[in-house]
């Protein structure tokens, strides 16, 4: 989601879903955009997770966003239902293990975009989020683009540099201290950077995680649902991994 709507047009829409829409449309969104981004991940694996395991998958994912504590069941459903849609039992065996990470990778990882929501000062700690996000891959793409000589991981991902992952990383905990200093009473200019710091690595790290998968699969786009810009999976990397930090950081910070 964090270059879905990076738009002119689409910067308010996600604006209005996360400061002013009611918490089930907002919750709605998110279930769209990870049962897409699943679908999108399911067609990585070539065919190793079949239909019934899919459906399982696309399921208890659901599951794992609205109510992440029933989550310890998804291992025991899937490899059940893998046994009988799988009579080879190393296929079996692989099926499931796509499904149960795609489970935890997206489902569970996107869930906590639901759980900031509903948190005091969610709707901001939310935008807070995403704004150091946006601010590190901009900046990391441009400075990339300008200064960058030293390949940050030449084998996964060749375009992205150091020079620009330092970009990213500084501007990210700028755009956090400013948003925070505005806009969230709740935390404070200090606990802002921390998160800054914290957001735009895991960020940068998600990002790169996904590239692994890709270069798995051989493949340059997840998907071709947003043209030019690729998947919903390539859209969410970052965000996968920055939504439970932010989630976590604002339970730390407010204990």
């Amino acid at each position: 989601m964090t270059r879905i709507l990076t738009s002119a047009a689409g910067i308010p829409i996600l604006i209005y879903l996360i400061e002013f829409a009611p918490a089930s449309l907002f919750s709605g969104f998110v279930i769209v955009a990870m049962l897409i981004a699943l679908h999108e991940y399911f067609g990585m694996t070539e065919g190793n997770v079949p239909l019934p395991l899919r459906l399982t998958g696309f399921l208890l994912a659901v599951v794992a966003a609205l109510f992440s504590s029933y989550l310890g069941l998804a291992p025991v459903v899937i490899l059940c239902v893998a046994l009988f849609v799988r009579t080879n039992p190393k296929q079996a065996f692989f099926g499931s293990a796509f499904t149960i990470f795609g489970v935890l990778y997206i489902g569970m990882l996107i869930g906590y975009l639901i759980l900031i929501r509903r948190v005091d000062d969610g709707p901001d700690l939310l935008m807070m989020l995403f704004v150091i996000i946006w601010a590190n891959d901009i900046f990391a793409y441009f400075f990339g683009r300008a200064i960058g000589k030293h390949k940050l991981a030449p084998l996964v991902s060749p375009n992205k540099t150091v020079e620009g992952a330092i970009a990213g990383f500084v501007f990210g905990i700028l755009a956090a201290v400013l948003f925070c200093h505005f806009f969230v009473e709740q935390l404070t200019i200090v606990q802002g950077a921390i998160a800054g710091a914290v957001i735009g690595v895991l960020g940068q790290i998600g990002d790169l995680c996904e590239s692994v998968l890709k270069r798995a699969a051989n493949i340059k786009d997840s998907g071709m649902i947003l043209p030019g810009h690729g998947g919903v999976l390539d859209r969410i990397d970052s965000l996968l991994f920055g939504a439970p930090a932010m989630y976590y950081l604002y339970l730390i910070f407010n204990r």
